[in-house]
């Protein structure tokens, strides 16, 4: 079981806007990722669409303007 206090540190340094720009920064990586192997080997749906899942919710967090930055 975590340590009480790891995690009230961890809530105080995680916000929303650094979630937002985790889930852009994944789902950037996965959409290209899986863009290329679409392209290449066909196999690369799964990839491609939580790319696009991930890059969509990063980019509306971002976009719902968010308080705590």
């Amino acid at each position: 079981m975590p340590d009480a206090t790891k995690l009230a540190c961890l809530r105080s340094h995680i916000t929303e806007f650094r979630m937002a720009l985790l889930a852009v920064g994944v789902g950037s990586v996965f959409t290209v990722g899986g863009g290329i192997l679409y392209a290449v080997q066909a196999y690369g749906f799964r990839e491609l669409a939580i790319g696009l899942s991930l890059l969509t919710t990063g980019l509306v967090m971002l976009g719902s303007g968010t308080v705590k930055r």
